[in-house]
């Protein structure tokens, strides 16, 4: 599908002014039936958190304000506390977690992002310190996900209590790594849901946990980052499994059912690699690639964690990693098919799906 950037560029505006003008009348988004069937009956009547709800919608909203494609009708700072308020009134789960996608980590570091606060400053902190031994050791609930707060934060101000507060968070990981009497490889072990398993995707295993660490592998002491640079190639090798259209990865060690999304499967890990610099996974990852681009656009819709946009994401990981233009050109496919998804499913519900992780706002 030919890359069309005045049909994009239409949409983005279209999406952003749909976006705030239905926010301007409720005060918030509708519910998306997909919304609905995922949180169950009674579903809750807003959403606030980065995965599903109004603080992704605000972000890609900010991103779009940033190239003139609308405007916001408040401060980041005023945005980003209302949404605190509103999810502190009615958690998306229906209590308060610490969550980095679905609880207040993010929302927290949102607003702090925006506008320095020592006393929410301190909630944060606390809150990273007290998460760190989650034992579900995965991005979506546990340490790996709380502590991109800090690293967030140490990234824009440079204060020493948040690469402190990070590296805390990363004893934990790190500690929790351990080598597998059998295969040699060093996993993680995720007690969630009254279940033991060793999940290897970006949304709830080995690639999820794998991101913060080489997103902040500058403050890890050398022999960590050593550490860190020879388990992840072990495991990329190890754990692939090669077929003659590309490579992927099963969610779970030895299993033979298949997924291709960013949450299970080759697109997240390869996203989860982005800022790794390992440059003898490149060719492996290419291979992931291509098996991404053999299989084509997902039939589950536009969404980053299992759709369109997700596998899109990581063609253009793989762009940005080897500068190969034949990623580009594929990922712009990708992204042209998505708006097409999203137009259908507007045609059916009536309105956009405002969600960054399961909606339109990260395509």
């Amino acid at each position: 599908m030919p890359w069309q950037p005045e049909r994009v560029e239409a949409w983005l505006r279209l999406w952003a002014q749909d976006a705030l003008a239905s926010w301007a009348e409720a005060g918030r988004w509708p519910l998306h039936a997909g919304d609905r069937e995922d949180f169950g009956d009674p579903a809750p009547a807003e959403l606030s958190s980065l995965y599903c709800g109004g603080l992704g919608v605000w972000l890609a909203l900010a991103k779009l304000a940033a190239v003139g494609f609308c405007e916001l009708p408040e401060s980041p700072a005023a945005i980003s506390r209302q949404l605190l308020k509103n999810y502190q009134a009615a958690p998306d789960t229906g209590e308060c977690v610490p969550s980095w996608f679905l609880g207040q980590s993010s929302l927290l570091t949102a607003a702090c992002l925006a506008e320095p606060d020592a006393g929410l400053a301190d909630q944060l902190e606390a809150l990273m310190r007290a998460n760190r031994e989650n034992p579900t050791r995965e991005a979506l609930w546990g340490a790996p996900g709380t502590l991109l707060g800090a690293l967030s934060l140490w990234e824009q101000t440079g204060e020493s209590r948040w690469r402190a507060t990070f590296l805390d968070s990363v004893e934990a990981i790190w500690s929790a790594w351990q080598q597998d009497p059998d295969s040699g490889l060093w996993l993680w072990e995720q007690d969630m849901y009254g279940q033991q398993t060793r999940y290897l995707g970006a949304g709830h295993g080995w690639a999820g946990n794998l991101y913060p660490l080489w997103r902040g592998y500058a403050l890890l002491d050398p022999d960590r980052q050593a550490a860190l640079r020879m388990r992840s190639l072990d495991g990329l090798r190890s754990l692939a499994l090669e077929s003659k259209l590309g490579v992927n990865w099963p969610p779970l060690p030895g299993s033979d059912r298949m997924l291709l999304q960013w949450c299970h499967g080759a697109p997240g890990m390869i996203t989860s690699l982005r800022f790794a610099s390992l440059p003898e996974a490149l060719p492996l990852l290419q291979r992931a690639g291509q098996l991404i681009v053999a299989a084509g656009p997902l039939r589950k819709g536009v969404s980053l964690c299992h759709g369109t946009a997700g596998n899109g994401a990581a063609l253009l990981t793989l762009w940005q990693l080897s500068g190969e233009s034949e990623w580009l050109s594929q990922a712009r496919h990708f992204g042209m098919f998505a708006l097409d998804q999203a137009h259908k499913a507007y045609q059916t519900q009536g309105h956009w799906r405002y969600s960054l992780w399961t909606g339109d706002a990260g395509l």
